[in-house]
C-alpha cells in the first residue's frame, strides 16, 4: 500500500476521475434531446484498483480517466440518454467528489500541523 504523499496522489486521481465524469454527465444532460447522441461514461476505477494492488507509483501515475460511449436502450431517435439515470449518476458523483475533497483537505491539514503552521 502507498504512504506519504502517494495517498494524496490517489486522492487526486479520484478527484480527476470525478471531474471527468462530471463533464461527461453534463454533456449527456445537455444532449438528452439530441437525435443520435450516445451517452458518455467515464471509467477509471478498475485501472486505479489495479495500480493500487501493484503498489507501483509509476502505475498509479499512468491512471487516466477514459471517456467511452455508454450503454443503454436507444430511443427511436437513436439517443440513449436516460434523464433519471444521469441525475442519479450526478448525485453519486457529487458525493464521491465531496468525500475525496474532504479527505484531501484533511491530509493537507495533517501536513500543516506536522510542520507547525
Amino acid at each position: 500500500m502507498f504512504s506519504g504523499d502517494a495517498t494524496l496522489k490517489v486522492i487526486g486521481k479520484m478527484l480527476d476521475g470525478c471531474a471527468a465524469r462530471h463533464k461527461a454527465i453534463a454533456a449527456n444532460l445537455a444532449n438528452a434531446e439530441t437525435p443520435g447522441y450516445k451517452r458518455l461514461e467515464v471509467r477509471f476505477e478498475e485501472q486505479l484498483a489495479k495500480a493500487l494492488d501493484s503498489s507501483s507509483t509509476a502505475e498509479l501515475d499512468a491512471v487516466q480517466p477514459q471517456t467511452v460511449s455508454g450503454t443503454g436502450a436507444a430511443r427511436p431517435d437513436g439517443n440513449n440518454v436516460d434523464f433519471g439515470t444521469e441525475l442519479g449518476d450526478l448525485t453519486k458523483n457529487t458525493l464521491v467528489f465531496s468525500t475525496f475533497a474532504d479527505l484531501a483537505a484533511a491530509r493537507v491539514r495533517q501536513y500543516r500541523e506536522a510542520i507547525g503552521e
